[in-house]
């Protein structure tokens, strides 16, 4: 059961890949749960040639339509910010928008596009936001989606927090579930997240797309209430494909489907808006917790786990 669902993204990609753009969608969140639900992705490289995201306007043109037809209605676009390798400025990124909302009106898709940036850490983003020179997400200065570096885990992370909440500006934090040393100090999430900073995992992770171990450190934070959005993180049509419907279907087995739906649809859809979340207390974990979160988990799906 849960590798078939694998199967069938896989399968639903390699279909989408080839349509016509132009034809309109069946949802098909609409068609297992009938009309009027919608998810909103706070995650994607969707905007072509800004970062190792689509490579054109034709792939980020077929990455909508496999949206909308997950039951994507819209997508926030957060092409990288790092300082020296992508400079995806604030204006930069909203001519970019802009470009790409034309394309899809000219195309009859009708996915909703908002602006945004994933910003490498760098202790100078609080200036750099309040300047003007990056974006935060939908530009309401809420709230920033910032990615650690590979393999490390800078010193004096709470200052660096504090010092952004002291500019109402609350931290996301991208994948941390993909992030080795936070896997191997999840106290360090745990009191970042007590301190009001937001988590969002990859839809992929849950679905195992990365390994076992990044799938367990997922099922751990979601278990633990560590968790505030599920997003795609898609960069093109391969392996991340925007879609978010198997992510949700797997979280509602894990936290309920009410929860599992606040982390793909009416918490990214506060945050977009720049609106207040009102996140449950996480709970705690140990080093020693996440595989037997996993195991039981997979036990549910009558799998046995490696």
């Amino acid at each position: 059961m849960f590798r078939a669902r694998i199967q069938r993204s896989e399968q639903l990609r390699q279909a989408s890949f080839g349509a016509d753009v132009r034809r309109a969608p069946i949802c098909r969140v609409d068609r297992m749960y009938g009309p009027g639900l919608r998810m909103y992705d706070l995650h994607n490289h969707i905007l072509a040639g800004l970062d190792d995201g689509a490579r054109n306007w034709s792939q980020s043109l077929a990455m909508a339509q496999i949206a909308l037809q997950d039951g994507i209605r819209g997508v926030v676009c957060t092409p990288h910010w790092v300082h020296g390798s992508f400079d995806n400025t604030r204006n930069r990124v909203l001519k970019a928008v802009e470009q790409f909302k034309e394309k899809l009106e000219e195309n009859g898709i009708p996915l909703q596009l908002y602006p945004g940036t994933e910003l490498r850490l760098d202790f100078e983003l609080a200036n750099r936001i309040a300047s003007g020179e990056v974006l935060t997400l939908n530009d309401t200065g809420r709230y920033a989606l910032i990615e650690f570096p590979d393999a490390i885990l800078p010193r004096n992370m709470e200052n660096f927090f504090w010092e952004l909440q002291s500019q109402d500006i609350t931290p996301i934090l991208a994948h941390p579930e993909r992030h080795m040393p936070l896997m191997q100090e999840p106290a360090d999430l745990y009191r970042w997240v007590e301190m009001g900073v937001l988590v969002q995992i990859t839809a992929a992770s849950l679905l195992g797309l990365f390994g076992t171990e990044i799938q367990e450190h997922s099922v751990l934070l979601l278990d633990h209430r560590m968790v505030h959005v599920i997003a795609t993180d898609s960069h093109g049509l391969q392996a991340r494909v925007p879609r978010l419907s198997d992510a949700f279907e797997i979280a509602a087995q894990i936290v309920g489907r009410k929860e599992a739906w606040r982390l793909v649809s009416e918490n990214p859809l506060r945050i977009i808006h720049g609106e207040s979340l009102s996140p449950r207390e996480p709970v705690q974990p140990s080093r020693n917790q996440a595989h037997s979160v996993l195991k039981k988990f997979l036990s549910f799906l009558g799998l046995t786990p490696r």
